[in-house]
């Protein structure tokens, strides 16, 4: 069960942060299942990674820059999972299935 991941990915917005010039670093706002004591009793989330380089990170937490010339990654990362949480609450609200 080594390979048993904590969440389940069903859909994601990616955003480039700001604080890289290159654009190597990326914002991954979720939604899908998490399943924290890793026992099959899932529950659906909206969650936050980040990727490096194109590499996705599980160990570093998501910091989210607050200077900005415009917007910032909090207000894009924060639109983000505002969105996927009303999404998700108006699916399960009236028995929407999405596939």
């Amino acid at each position: 069960m080594s390979d048993f991941k904590v969440h389940n990915i069903k859909e994601e917005i990616i955003i480039t942060a700001n604080h890289n010039p290159n654009g190597l670093v990326k914002y991954h706002v979720c939604y899908g299942e998490v399943d924290w004591e890793k026992n099959g009793n899932r529950k659906p989330a909206v969650f936050l990674l980040m990727s490096y380089d194109g590499k996705m990170n599980y160990q570093v937490p998501a910091h989210l820059t607050l200077d900005s010339e415009g917007e910032t990654d909090f207000e894009k990362v924060y639109e983000a999972l505002t969105y996927l949480k009303h999404k998700y609450q108006i699916h399960k609200k009236f028995d929407v299935v999405v596939k």
